[in-house]
């Protein structure tokens, strides 16, 4: 990964770069970043292959768009096909992204293959996905290997890309080089190589004015004080002194040099040099050419205008270079450096600007009708009628591509021009934002929706803003306004399927959140009878979330044989609609059960199962959370390292968008450090947990912290704040209250919670629990004042939760044992003296 600051050399560099590795045999892909035309899904990869495939002929793309057909979906070489309707977007994801790898792989089974990604900076998040998913496979298979620009100032700290490459360096994926500037030696040798001197004005303040011999380093030492090494500044710096401009030696920019170049250009020239600064970063000649005929006034004929694209040439404005436009090769133009059209392009007036757009779109409408992010972007810009439909059709492709930071660009420009009928574009709106994890402004937008809805008197669609509403206030930290939303707007008899049981599936997450959790499952059990009445894929989808729904708040309430059966009647369903995320939630409440159940290395499968499933699916929220989970499996299997490494890459990923499960992965690390003999990080990442969790109404995330808490505490020989600690709530962590009660000399209540506890845990299967409060209930009896029978029921307790983490196998519990024995000796040895 190659950063630095603009015009330091960064693209000129791979670009040498990738012209020996060709040389060499090695098959080079390149693609760019572009923030000018449209936010394409998955732009960067998508001119990489468009750009591959384009050397091929007919019948080799056919063979590649017949082996990887969900390619087609975004790839114009391959007929740029619509989305499969009838697989979700996360799947649609999904599948892209397994077949982008199996092509490439392919490729890099017969030579090598670099992939060069320029301008990185002005991707779509959606390529930062692609990246990571691809960088992973191609370290397991010995893939193709990738170049990457960018400028790290374009990608501030909390922005998903900036934490994508983050995540890239951590896990040892990648390596970062900063291009610097030159030292005097070789920016000076630039300049000599690419502007000539000999000439020009006098420098002000070089002695008698000299233009020849000593005038000429005069110049090259006022460039390089001015320059401080960035050779584009230094290049624009001399053309401005050879172009025998003496105020261009004292700007204060390289975009002030650039404006006083473009103004000493004749009439035509710079028209058209204006025309091809609103076209984008690089432009077909073909269309360049078509606008000045069609779209200039008064026009530019081809005689004119390619005579005006010499001069501009001439004054290294602009360079001609081969591209792909719907995956074909044309000759094509591009400037020099993007600060020079941005320059251009800035000093045009907004009518200018808006007239330069319309007739680019209508260029593009004539040669490719089926560009639709291009045709959006530029009818947007030209406050045209048609630009609402191209943004809509725009949208709809990248939701269906899960390329969700542009669908959401998209959407945000398209309600921005609808005055009326805006609803149905913020519902769609709102399920891209509900994927991307921003449930405070999903709600923002909802709220608008349901507004529009009702005052239509739109009773299915006010159902469905209202459920999905619920749901995001939910998830947000306002439960009970959730539920005022669904009381306001109930499912009535004449409620379609759909509606109903996206209603009862909200009441569900909401009463989960409050701890409710008997209502929870009940609210699920109605959504499952409304979701068996919805047909196709669309059905199995809320099934799965029905089940999923049923499972969790089953074994939150202690019912884990039906947790179980619940957990397992969802995967079906959810493997049938093929959602990665879904998947990945079912997955996540079977490894739960199976942690519970005391089968470790079976929930460890499934953990990483469902880990592999957020990272392919570019859930950066979901990772964060399977992390923690599996950091604290890990611990129980005292597998400290891998432990410590998951838990400090999930705080990681889930600081770094501040997530809904940042308290869950700071409570876990916690757990970590203090397990490791390390209690003092453990309080500070605790306090940090309280203050994430502030304003969430989320009881199991302040179930968690406390719980840590309180074994800290333990831990730290300060027995008497526990109870202070869990807050009173004795049954949120009995065994540690029942320690607690140990070490403070009161074997009494000690063994009377520890005797509930493993009763209860006992009865529900949940074997983890029931061999720690056997644990704690041996050692309580031990304690108990001259009570022979108290003695040997500690010892059968004892023997029982020893057999019971032996047999799981459970080797924390092992350990706990060795803990629990050296305590009753040490209480039988003081009983005796």
């Amino acid at each position: 990964m190659l950063t630095g600051e603009a015009g330091v050399g960064k693209t000129r560099l791979v670009g040498e770069v990738a012209r020996r590795a060709a040389s060499a045999g090695t098959a080079v892909l390149w693609g760019a970043g572009h923030d000018a035309e449209g936010h394409t899904p998955y732009g960067v990869f998508a001119e990489a292959l468009d750009g591959w495939l384009a050397e091929h002929d007919t019948a080799q793309r056919a063979r590649v768009g017949s082996e990887y057909p969900e390619l087609a979906a975004f790839l114009p070489a391959l007929g740029r096909v619509r989305a499969d309707a009838e697989r979700s977007p996360e799947e649609e994801r999904d599948r892209l992204f397994r077949a982008t790898a199996g092509l490439l792989d392919g490729l890099a089974s017969a030579r090598p293959v670099l992939i060069v990604l320029d301008d990185l900076h002005a991707a779509d998040e959606g390529s930062f996905q692609l990246l990571s998913h691809l960088a992973r496979r191609a370290a397991q298979t010995g893939g193709p290997r990738f170049l990457l620009t960018y400028r790290e100032e374009e990608l501030p700290d909390g922005d998903p890309r900036r934490s994508g490459l983050r995540s890239l360096l951590r896990q040892g994926l990648a390596s970062r080089e900063e291009v610097r500037r030159l030292v005097q030696e070789a920016c000076l040798a630039v300049v000599r190589d690419t502007v000539d001197l000999s000439a020009g004005s006098p420098v002000p303040g070089a002695p008698g004015g000299a233009s020849s011999g000593a005038g000429r380093d005069e110049r090259l030492n006022r460039v390089w004080e001015l320059s401080l090494g960035n050779p584009l500044f230094a290049v624009e710096l001399a053309h401005g002194l050879a172009d025998g401009d003496p105020g261009a030696v004292a700007p204060d920019g390289v975009r002030q040099l650039v404006a006083e170049r473009l103004g000493r250009l004749d009439k035509d020239t710079r028209r058209i040099v204006e025309a091809l600064s609103v076209a984008g970063p690089e432009t077909a000649l073909s269309e360049l050419l078509d606008v000045a005929a069609h779209g200039l006034h008064p026009p530019v004929p081809d005689g004119a205008a390619t005579d005006a694209l010499e001069r501009a040439i001439g004054a290294s404005l602009v360079e001609e270079r081969e591209i792909v436009v719907a995956g074909r090769h044309e000759p094509g133009l591009i400037f020099r450096h993007p600060l020079v059209r941005v320059t251009c392009y800035e000093q045009l007036s907004v009518l200018r600007r808006r007239q330069l757009h319309g007739a680019f779109a209508q260029a593009v409408l004539r040669r490719r009708p089926d560009a639709v992010d291009t045709l959006a972007s530029h009818f947007t810009r030209a406050d045209d009628p048609r630009a609402a439909g191209y943004l809509r059709r725009a949208a709809a492709r990248a939701a269906a591509l899960y390329a969700n930071d542009t669908a959401d660009r998209y959407y945000r420009d398209l309600v921005a021009r609808l005055d009326v009928d805006a609803a149905r574009a913020r519902l769609a709106h709102s399920e891209v934002l509900r994927r991307m994890g921003d449930f405070g402004r999903a709600a923002e937008v909802l709220r608008l929706a349901l507004e529009e809805f009702v005052r239509r008197d739109d009773r299915e669609h006010i159902v469905l803003a209202a459920s999905a509403l619920a749901d995001a206030l939910g998830r947000t930290g306002g439960p009970e306004a959730g539920r005022r939303v669904l009381r306001e707007h109930p499912v009535t008899a004449d409620t379609a399927p759909e509606a109903a049981a996206g209603h009862f599936l909200a009441l569900s997450v909401i009463c989960r959140v409050q701890g409710r959790y008997e209502e929870g499952h009940m609210a699920a059990r109605q959504a499952m009878a409304a979701a068996a009445r919805v047909p196709g894929k669309p059905g199995q989808g809320l099934l799965a979330r029905s089940y999923g729904l049923q499972a969790a708040n089953l074994g939150l309430s202690g019912r884990l044989d039906e947790a179980r059966r619940a957990a397992d009647l969802a995967l079906a369903p959810a493997e049938a609609y093929g959602d990665p995320t879904l998947l990945g939630s079912v997955l996540s409440t079977l490894r739960e059960n199976a942690r519970r159940g005391g089968q470790l290395r079976e929930a460890v499968a499934i953990g990483r199962r469902a880990l592999d499933l957020a990272e392919r699916s570019g859930a950066p929220t979901a990772a964060a959370f399977e992390r923690s989970n599996l950091a604290e499996l890990h611990l129980l299997l005292e597998e400290f390292d891998e432990a410590r490494a998951l838990a400090e890459a999930a705080v990681t990923g889930a600081e770094q968008d501040d997530v809904w499960c940042l308290p869950y992965t700071l409570a876990a690390l916690a757990t970590v450090r203090m397990r490791t003999g390390r209690p003092s990080e453990a309080g500070v990442l605790l306090d940090r947990a309280d203050s994430s969790v502030a304003g969430l109404v989320d009881r199991q995330a302040g179930h968690e912290i406390r719980t840590a808490r309180a074994e800290l505490a333990l831990r730290t020989g300060r027995p008497h704040e526990v109870l202070r600690v869990v807050e009173g709530r004795v049954d949120d962590a009995p065994v540690l209250v029942a320690w607690a009660e140990i070490l403070r000399g009161r074997a009494g209540p000690a063994r009377d919670l520890a005797y509930a506890e493993a009763v209860r845990a006992g009865r529900t299967g949940e074997r983890i629990a029931e061999a720690e409060a056997g644990l704690a209930l041996a050692v309580a009896l031990s304690r108990l004042p001259d009570d022979e029978a108290a003695g040997g029921a500690a010892r059968e307790s004892l023997a029982r939760a020893e057999e019971l983490a032996r047999a799981l196998p459970y080797p924390a519990g092992l350990r706990h044992a060795a803990t629990a024995r050296r305590l009753m000796d040490e209480a039988a040895g003081t009983s005796s003296g």
